[in-house]
C-alpha cells in the first residue's frame, strides 16, 4: 500500500504553526469581541431606552438565527470537503465543491425574503407581541445575507485564509454598523428606535459580504493551477453535499435553538427590557469564548486533513492542543468577568447591572462547553456529523423545556440556568461519542492518557 501523500505547505500543521496562526486568530477575535463590546455600549446610549434596546437584541438573534437555519449545514460540510481535497492536492475538485454548495446556499436563502413578505400580509398582532412583527419582518429580509456571509467565513477557513474568514464580520461588520447607528443618529436628531437599528445592522453584514465575496472569488481565482489535480474521491463528490450535511443541519438547528431561544423566549414571556439585559450579559460572557473559537478556526482544516491522509497521531496532537488552547485562557476570562461583572454592565446603563447573576452563570455555562474539548469539530471533520444530531436535538428539547419551566418565575435567570442544564447533557455525550467513534482523547486530560 502506498504512503500517504505530503500535504500541501498551507494544510501542515506543528505546534509552531498551532502556536503562530492562533496569535493571529486571538488577536483577531478579541479585536472582534472588543468592537461588538463597544458597538453594544454605543447602541444602548444612544437609544437611552431598554424596551427599544431590547426589540433590536431580540430582532439580532431572530436574525442570525434564521441565517444560520438557511445554512443547512452546508459551509462547514463544504470546508470540510475542500480541506480534504486540498489534501490531497485536488484543487479543481474543492472548487467544483464551493460553486456546488454555492447553487443550493441560493436556493435555500431566497426563501426568507419571501416569508417576510407573507408575516407583513398575515401577521396582525395586538397587545405586546405587536412590538415584534417589524422587527421579525427586517430578520426575514436580511436573513440571506447572514447565510451568504457564513459560508464564505467557513470556506476561507478550510483554505486557511484566516484574515479572510475573520474580519469581514468580526471587525468590518460591527465598525460599519456603528458608523451607520452614529450617522442615522445624527440625522434623525437624537431619536433611534430599534428597527432602525435591526435594519443597519443588516445593511451591515450585507455590505461586508460583498467585500467578502469579491475577496475570496479573487484569491481563489489565483490559487486555481497552482497545484495538480487528481481525481475526486466518491466521498468528496458535490452530489455527498446535502446527504452530509444533512446530519449537520439538523445539529446546527438544535444548536440554534439553544443559542437563541433564550432572549426571543424571555422576550416574549418577559418582555423587551429583559430581554435586552439578557442579551448585554449574553455579549459578555462571549468574551470568554475568544480561546475556544480561535483554536477552532487553526485546527479544524487540519484535522479534515489529518483525517483525510489517514495521520490518527496528528488528530489526537490535535486535540490535545485544542482542549489546552481552550481552557485555560477561557478560565482566565471567565475570572475576569465574574469579579468586575457590575462595572462591565454598568457601562451599558445603571439599569443593566441587575443582570450580573446572569453573567456569572453564563461564563459557567461557557466552561463546560469548554472543558469537553473540540468534540463536534473532530466527530464533523473525520465523518462521524451523523452521531450529532441525536444528541443536539434532545439538548434543544432539554433546553426549551427548561427555558418553560424557568423563565416565567425566574426570568432572565432562568434562561441562564437552562444553558448550564442543556451544556452539561449535550456537551457529556458528545465527549463519549467522540472518543468512542474516533479513539481520541478530546479534554485536557488526554495528554495524560498517551497515545498508542
Amino acid at each position: 500500500m502506498s504512503e500517504p501523500r505530503e500535504m500541501p505547505l498551507r494544510l501542515r500543521y506543528s505546534r509552531q504553526r498551532f502556536m503562530r496562526r492562533g496569535a493571529f486568530a486571538a488577536v483577531v477575535r478579541f479585536l472582534g469581541l472588543l468592537c461588538v463590546f463597544g458597538l453594544q455600549i454605543l447602541l444602548a446610549r444612544l437609544i437611552a431606552d431598554p424596551v427599544e434596546y431590547g426589540k433590536y437584541a431580540w430582532g439580532q438573534s431572530l436574525l442570525f438565527m434564521i441565517g444560520n437555519l438557511a445554512c443547512l449545514g452546508l459551509p462547514i460540510v463544504t470546508a470540510r470537503f475542500i480541506a480534504s481535497l486540498d489534501a490531497q492536492h485536488n484543487s479543481v475538485g474543492a472548487r467544483t465543491i464551493t460553486s456546488a454548495a454555492f447553487r443550493l446556499l441560493r436556493r435555500s436563502a431566497f426563501a426568507f425574503p419571501i416569508a417576510s413578505m407573507l408575516v407583513w400580509a398575515f401577521w396582525h398582532p395586538t397587545g405586546h407581541t405587536a412590538a415584534y412583527r417589524d422587527v421579525a419582518i427586517i430578520a426575514l429580509l436580511f436573513a440571506p445575507a447572514v447565510t451568504f456571509a457564513m459560508f464564505f467565513r467557513d470556506v476561507s477557513r478550510a483554505r486557511q485564509w484566516l484574515a479572510l474568514a475573520m474580519l469581514p464580520m468580526q471587525v468590518f461588520r460591527p465598525l460599519t454598523t456603528a458608523m451607520l447607528a452614529v450617522l442615522c443618529w445624527w440625522l434623525m436628531d437624537g431619536t433611534l428606535r430599534g428597527n432602525t437599528l435591526l435594519a443597519i445592522a443588516g445593511i451591515s453584514v450585507l455590505t461586508v459580504l460583498l467585500l467578502q465575496a469579491s475577496l475570496y472569488h479573487l484569491l481563489q481565482k489565483n490559487l486555481l493551477g497552482a497545484e495538480e489535480t487528481g481525481p475526486t474521491p466518491g466521498e468528496y463528490h458535490s452530489s455527498r453535499l446535502l446527504p452530509t450535511a444533512l446530519p449537520v443541519f439538523v445539529a446546527n438547528c438544535a444548536t440554534l435553538v439553544i443559542t437563541y431561544a433564550n432572549v426571543i423566549l424571555v422576550g416574549f414571556l418577559a418582555g423587551p427590557a429583559a430581554a435586552g439585559s439578557y442579551f448585554v450579559a449574553e455579549r459578555l460572557a462571549h468574551l470568554a469564548t475568544i480561546p475556544k473559537t480561535v483554536v477552532s478556526v487553526v485546527n479544524q482544516q487540519s484535522m479534515a486533513a489529518a483525517h483525510a491522509t489517514g495521520k490518527i497521531r496528528d488528530l489526537q496532537l490535535l486535540a490535545t492542543q485544542s482542549a489546552h488552547g481552550s481552557l485555560w485562557p477561557t478560565l482566565a476570562a471567565g475570572l475576569g468577568l465574574v469579579f468586575f461583572a457590575d462595572p462591565l454592565l454598568q457601562m451599558f446603563g445603571r439599569e443593566f447591572t441587575a443582570a450580573s447573576t446572569v453573567l456569572i452563570i453564563l461564563v459557567a455555562s461557557g466552561l463546560i462547553n469548554v472543558f469537553t474539548g473540540p468534540t463536534q469539530d473532530l466527530l464533523v471533520m473525520t465523518g462521524r456529523q451523523r452521531r450529532i444530531p441525536r444528541v443536539m436535538v434532545l439538548s434543544a428539547i432539554v433546553h426549551v423545556t427548561a427555558l418553560g419551566l424557568l423563565v416565567p418565575s425566574y426570568g432572565a435567570v432562568g434562561a441562564a440556568c437552562a444553558s448550564v442544564i442543556s451544556s452539561l447533557f449535550s456537551q457529556t455525550w458528545l465527549m463519549y461519542l467522540a472518543h468512542r467513534e474516533t479513539g481520541i482523547y478530546t479534554t485536557v486530560l488526554g495528554g495524560l492518557k498517551g497515545f498508542r
